[in-house]
């Protein structure tokens, strides 16, 4: 019996050995990942922290000089050349951007390039500095914004350039600059980045003369913030992003390469940050677990040793089946005998799963209304074992979630394109299969929605139940988690803008606002399209995107209708222009607005200069009511223009039959007509359309005009966007 014992504690203590060092080792890697997931995540943030300290600071110069632009004293001064009342208007703006840390130095240019005030040097002045700083000479020539990283004989800073222009003229700049130290302060204060500028050697002599900046190989470092860089490793690479040991520390160090407004390398900006800490935990955490298995072996080897082995085996046989049966009846579905939500969050709370796939029958109320709940509770079963064949091939495990829903979780890692190229396979199969219950055939069809996240804290069943519940909302077979699907914060926001429709309705804070639609060989305007706005409570202008969705699915959109059509026919009697306002569906068919528009009309004579734009893709399809409609107001003399054209419910048929003026192709085409050949060949097919049947055209979203010259080229007849006007208020057109 000794011999049985001593052979049976031997093998159980080379069990116990394999066990514990696989437990070790398991432990070991899973840190390590840790360790290598935080390291790759500091890698991603010394790459795109410099890029948003370097916004950061050209956010404060811009807001800085616009609103010295915006105050029409400084604009006056500068063009009187009065030197002194400029430094008075200028300066407490000045002042108070220079102590946020948004600005350096300011300086007023005049159009020939001399130096007409220096904010913080004000008896500076007269000096021609444009031969010295080409960046300077080429904002004055183009009389347009420049911002760059420069040189200059002062430091080296981020410099904005403003043209200043007062009613077309062209007066000179403002240069707004910030060292590149407020750069380095915005590293280190958000992101606890110490950095250094390095430049070329032979470039910085050239630049900087006399300049004895440590080198290392072909590049000098200056403007360094820790006295690490001057530690930096003889082997370091600027081209690299390595993690490096500097005096018991451990850093990651990597190097950005800046441009000037040319395009040119200037220089690269050196970023370190410090993860000592989590190197230091890594190595406490392997102590910890070395510690806790040495301990655990003892304890182990010592009970074996005194032959309570059997006593805990046993307990530990009991304990286990109480714990399977329990955990049974908690993580488990009856009906189904799949693990069950309950078992999914645990797991997913565990780290257990990177991704959840969310599957839910579509129509699974009208199975059970139409073949009862015992037939409904079969075609659950028959689907879970469905599913669990098809995903057989998968590291995934089946959950059945509530009701009519299934969920899969996966476990090995896999990249995002061929996780979207499993569920889209994962849905094909199940949509190819039919469940036949008690010789009934029924056909079932899956919604899908699914996330798959690899950062720590995310939540994925909420992520993937926010993308099933778009999938069903907008009819899609299958919708895959991105940050846009907010839908707690999009109802928060839905009733934020209904509070502040209803405030605008009942306190009168619409506004409209009219863009010019111009003659596109001419460029004079032809006629101006009304836009809506809300003046906010603090004064905030308010476009018609973050409000008019909201107005439709609140009811509140009759009002604005209403609103519009009034100011019109206001304007279409006090001045002699032509006017165009958007019309939807819903105002056509609405027999109270359609009553005001016919009243509105036969009172007043000036159906003439109203065009109504009606949007081509929204349900434009009811044709009796739209023709009603048309032939009615038509009959005052009103045009009509198809807005939208060439979206993608565009339809020619459409425009043949609902007899239209004027058809405004869509902004989606027009923005890259300068850059795309295809949105080319669509606008020229639309174009010749139109003019075949005596429709004119017009071009939304004209900005630039490279756009504006293909319009020409194109043959459109009317053209519409900032590059020739933007939308201003009444008083303004008024004027």
């Amino acid at each position: 019996m000794n011999k049985i014992r001593i052979k049976a504690t031997l093998f159980a203590m080379g069990i116990v050995l394999i066990l514990v060092g696989y437990f070790v080792y398991s432990i070991l890697q899973d840190k390590k990942r840790v360790l290598e997931q935080k390291t790759q995540a500091h890698r991603m943030l010394l790459k795109n922290a410099y890029e948003l300290s370097i916004l950061d600071t050209e956010k404060g110069l811009n807001h800085f000089a616009c609103k010295m632009m915006s105050d029409h004293h400084i604009v006056d001064a500068f063009e009187a050349r009065d030197r002194d009342a400029l430094y008075a208007f200028a300066l407490p703006y000045f002042k108070d951007a220079n102590t946020r840390g948004d600005v350096d130095l300011t300086g007023f240019i005049q159009s020939d390039g001399f130096h007409f005030l220096r904010m913080q040097e004000p008896k500076k002045f007269g000096d021609n500095i444009t031969i010295q700083r080409p960046m300077l000479a080429l904002a004055i020539k183009t009389q347009q914004p420049l911002a760059s990283l420069d040189v200059t004989k002062y430091h080296i800073s981020l410099v904005s350039i403003i043209p200043i222009f007062k009613d077309h003229k062209f007066l000179g700049v403002v240069q707004v600059s910030s060292k590149i130290d407020r750069i380095q302060e915005r590293l280190n204060a958000h992101s606890g980045i110490k950095s250094a500028l390095a430049f070329d050697t032979k470039a910085l002599h050239k630049m900087l003369p006399g300049d004895h900046s440590k080198t290392y190989g072909s590049y000098s470092l200056i403007s360094s913030n820790n006295p690490l860089f001057k530690q930096l490793p003889v082997n370091y690479s600027f081209l690299d992003s390595l993690r490096y040991k500097i005096k018991n520390k451990t850093y990651i160090i990597a190097s950005r390469e800046l441009m000037t407004y040319t395009h040119e390398p200037l220089a690269r900006m050196i970023c370190a940050l410090d993860i000592t800490e989590d190197e230091l935990s890594y190595e406490k955490e392997i102590k910890n677990v070395l510690l806790i298995s040495v301990v655990l072996l003892t304890i182990l080897l010592i009970i074996l040793h005194i032959g309570f082995k059997t006593l805990i085996d046993r307990i530990r046989a009991l304990s286990a089946q109480l714990t399977q049966q329990l955990d049974r009846q908690l993580h488990t579905d009856s009906l189904t005998g799949l693990p069950n939500r309950k078992a999914l969050l645990e797991n997913i709370e565990q780290k257990k799963h990177i991704a959840v796939l969310l599957l839910n029958i579509n129509n699974f109320k009208e199975i059970n209304d139409l073949y009862g709940h015992e037939i409904g509770d079969k075609v659950l079963q028959e689907m879970a074992k469905s599913i669990q064949a098809i995903i057989e091939e998968y590291s995934l495990k089946l959950y059945k979630m509530h009701s009519d829903e299934y969920a899969l979780a996966l476990s090995d890692y896999i990249n995002v394109e061929k996780f979207e190229t499993m569920c889209q396979t994962i849905l094909n199969r199940l949509h190819a299969i039919n469940c036949e219950i008690d010789a009934i055939t029924i056909f079932i069809t899956f919604s899908m929605g699914a996330d798959i996240c690899f950062d720590e804290g995310c939540d994925l069943l909420g992520r993937a139940d926010m993308a099933l519940k778009t999938a069903k909302k907008k009819s899609f077979n299958f919708v895959k988690y991105h940050d846009s699907l907010h839908i707690k914060e999009e109802y928060q926001n839905n009733i934020v803008w209904s509070k502040k429709l209803k405030e605008a309705i009942n306190h009168n804070r619409f506004v409209l606002y009219f863009q010019g639609i111009h003659e596109a060989s001419a460029k004079n305007i032809f006629e101006y399209e009304a836009l809506i706005r809300i003046i906010d409570e603090d004064g905030t202008v308010v476009a018609p995107g973050m409000f008019l969705d909201i107005a439709k699915k609140s009811r509140l959109y009759s009002h604005i209708t209403e609103f519009v059509t009034r100011q019109i026919f206001k304007q279409l009697i006090s001045t002699p222009h032509r006017y165009s306002i958007n019309l939807s569906i819903d105002d056509i068919l609405d027999p109270k607005i359609q009553t005001m528009i016919y009243e509105l009309l036969a009172e007043h004579p000036v159906g003439d200069r109203l065009i109504f734009e009606l949007l081509e893709g929204e349900g434009i399809e009811n044709y009796q009511e739209v023709l009603a409609f048309i032939t009615r107001v038509k009959e005052y003399g009103c045009q009509i223009a198809i807005d939208d054209f060439g979206t993608g419910y565009s339809n020619f048929a459409h425009i043949m039959k609902l007899n239209v003026d004027y058809i405004k192709i869509d902004g989606s085409l027009i923005s890259r007509l300068d850059l795309d050949f295809s949105a080319q060949d669509i606008v020229r097919a639309i174009v010749e359309f139109a003019h075949r049947l005596n429709i004119k055209t017009v071009a939304e979203f004209v900005s630039t005009k490279d756009i504006y010259d293909e319009c020409i080229e194109l043959g459109i007849d009317y053209v519409q966007g900032y590059y020739l006007s933007k939308p201003e208020p009444m008083p303004l057109l008024n004027a």
